[in-house]
């Protein structure tokens, strides 16, 4: 879940060669030059960046369709190749074996390791000035300050943060995670006196108000198998339950949140199930994340459509009717055709049904009694 807590220049195009020689001096590069180059050397390629220019882009173009951009800055974690070029200090444990053979030195969820050293007064510096230049940019009040799968033994490679334990033997990880919250927190809140910050946390009972965020159940990157190599989770043979018929057990795979999410497993999600209603009452809204580790520009619209339109239906409408029946069924055929209605817009979404299927409605249902999913 997300917790929500109440607060408060274009890259330059390369020019084209003058044909004919010169002696005209070229000016020294300024600060925003060497920042640009910075940015480019920590970047997969030179063409993989999003400058001024492109984010602006980006926000009109949703702004003039009715959707929001809502950025996030994964903080203090997943912090390695872009802040390290701005201040080598400013990071922690970025040179380290992430480490699944000695659970001591586990220093990463996943590869590359690397976070903010938050003890070195440095830091915040620098994520003062990132911060307020990305809030120049996207209009939203809305920012996601991350804070999500913060690894303890990355902060072991800093000098400063052994420096600090050193000095009062009594302080916790624990006291490490608040200060950050008590240096960075108002750095965020300082922005705008409409800011509202979102964070990584299931925290619901705690009163603040939740974006829910379920990898059961709303995680659309699950079920295509992990991409850490040389996982011994795929060798697995035989299979653990001999009451099903086959190996097709819905085991890991090597794939953490497996199964693959369908979009009636997001459509019939009850994310309010177990909540009293005092918590109930924070959920604001709900979100299907795509995360990008196996994900990119040619698969991108195969693996958000139209499973994203089951969970635009569930948060505005609802997956019930006015008597309380789940209309799954009635859902079936309108998605199908919406499908197909992406993809004569030029949309490669991901196909759900036989054609068969479209063009005879309801002939592929599991059960011919229409009150089957309760």
């Amino acid at each position: 879940m997300e917790l929500i807590q109440r607060s408060q220049s274009p890259l330059s195009s390369t020019p084209t060669p003058n044909p004919k020689p010169t002696s005209t001096a070229l000016p020294p590069p300024s600060e925003d030059d060497a920042g640009r180059a910075s940015i480019i050397q920590a970047a997969y390629s030179a063409h993989e960046i999003y400058s001024h220019a492109d984010l602006h882009k980006i926000t009109a173009y949703a702004r003039a369709r009715g959707i929001r951009i809502i950025p996030e800055i994964d903080m203090p974690s997943h912090a390695s190749a872009g802040w390290r070029q701005v201040d080598p200090e400013m990071v922690t444990c970025t040179d380290s074996w992430w480490s699944n053979d000695v659970w001591e030195l586990h220093t990463a969820v996943e590869p590359n390791p690397g976070q903010l050293d938050i003890i070195y007064d440095g830091t915040y510096e620098v994520v003062r000035d990132v911060y307020n230049e990305l809030s120049d940019i996207f209009p939203d009040h809305w920012f996601h300050v991350g804070g999500g799968e913060i690894q303890p033994n990355c902060f072991n490679f800093s000098s400063h943060v052994r420096e600090w334990f050193a000095e009062d033997p009594k302080r916790t990880y624990h006291d490490l995670l608040q200060h950050w919250v008590d240096r960075a927190a108002p750095i965020f809140r300082s922005y705008s006196d409409r800011r509202r910050l979102i964070m990584w946390e299931m925290s619901s009972s705690r009163g603040y108000d939740v974006i829910v965020s379920s990898a059961d159940f709303m995680y659309l990157d699950c079920g295509h198998g992990g991409w850490v190599t040389n996982d011994p989770r795929y060798n697995v043979m035989n299979n653990p339950d001999a009451n099903t018929p086959n190996s097709n057990y819905l085991g890991n795979g090597g794939s953490w949140c497996a199964p693959y999410k369908a979009w009636q497993r997001i459509y019939n999600y009850d994310f309010t199930l177990n909540l009293t209603d005092a918590q109930a009452k924070h959920i604001i809204g709900a979100t299907a994340p795509l995360w990008t580790e196996q994900a990119d520009d040619v698969t991108v619209s195969s693996l958000l459509w139209p499973r994203a339109a089951a969970l635009a239906e569930l948060v505005w409408s609802g997956n019930r009717d006015a008597k309380g029946r789940k209309r799954t069924t009635e859902m079936t055929q309108r998605i199908i055709n919406f499908r197909e209605y992406l993809v004569a817009n030029g949309i490669m979404a991901t196909v759900l049904v036989p054609k068969y299927c479209l063009q005879h409605p309801h002939a592929c249902d599991l059960y011919q009694n229409q009150t089957a999913i309760k």
